[in-house]
């Protein structure tokens, strides 16, 4: 486990290419040619965006919700923020201690994987002050109970970052024409033939009912990614096929198509990011 880093003041950034190089460095070049562990463009957006909000310094501890085999706890670390993975499943978990033991240097923050539940987590009341969950919690049925946990763990003071799938209105369908995806409940679906799939879309005041509510949290404004150009016309076309290839493309597209269409697109994000404080 490498030596914990001091608190510098020096505030901790991931921008998009810095994430691409983390990626190289952890996974090898072959990802810039087809993606391993879901590297995609919504990472793209995700990581450097989840990175600013939660306002972190070296030194830093994140509690990493449903890290699965994602390579966002291993950029904090590099970083020099220490990281607490948190996964259900003991394979992804022992993966990520593996990638740990081998990309570890002199000067990265602690790591401390953790095979556990985010609907029952081993840990304190009010014990943690920075926790992220980038595209995790929709995969979990009993969200209701990972907001009360999440509220519980938070000390006063702490902040979350959260990416969900998002709707205001509801959905009926998902991936429609490409994967056959079946309702499980409103706004949820999940993949037929394939386990562990499920999958959950947001309103507004779902947010509001499961992630602020148990906790009378104080919720930032949302920000959505994948409008109508980089999701109606790219992620849930045939063209997601390209998904996992060529990284570089979904660079240009983070940088460039994304922030005009933020700016100019008032469709539907297919996800939002925001922040809980309590």
């Amino acid at each position: 486990m490498a030596q914990a880093v001091t608190k510098s003041g020096r505030a901790v950034r991931l921008p998009a290419w810095r994430t691409v190089a983390y990626e190289i460095a952890l996974n090898g070049w072959r990802i810039l040619r087809e993606t391993v562990n879901d590297f995609s463009l919504w990472r793209l957006i995700e990581y450097p965006w989840a990175t600013r909000a939660l306002e972190l310094q070296p030194g830093d501890l994140v509690l990493d919700l449903g890290s699965g085999t994602s390579s966002y706890p291993h950029m904090l670390a590099k970083e020099g923020v220490d990281v607490i993975v948190l996964e259900l499943d003991a394979d992804r978990v022992r993966w990520q201690l593996a990638k740990r033991r081998a990309t570890a240097r002199r000067g990265d923050g602690r790591f401390f994987p953790l095979v556990a539940s985010a609907t029952a987590m081993p840990i304190r009341d009010a014990s943690v002050q920075r926790v992220a969950a980038v595209s995790s919690l929709e995969h979990i049925p009993d969200d209701e109970a990972v907001g009360r946990e999440l509220a519980r763990v938070l000390a006063p003071g702490g902040l979350a970052a959260l990416t969900l799938p998002f709707t205001s209105k509801g959905r009926t369908d998902f991936f429609k024409g490409i994967r056959k995806f079946i309702p499980a409940g409103p706004n949820a679906f999940v993949q037929e033939g394939k386990a562990g799939s499920f999958f959950r879309f947001y309103t507004e005041a779902d947010l509001h009912r499961v992630y602020v509510a148990p906790g009378a949290l104080k919720m930032s404004r949302l920000e959505g990614f994948g409008r109508s150009i980089l999701n109606g016309r790219y992620h849930e076309t045939r063209l997601t096929r390209y998904w996992r290839r060529f990284v570089l493309k979904d660079l240009v597209l983070a940088l460039l198509v994304h922030p005009l269409e933020e700016r100019f697109d008032r469709s539907d994000p297919l996800y939002v990011m925001f922040t809980l404080r309590k």
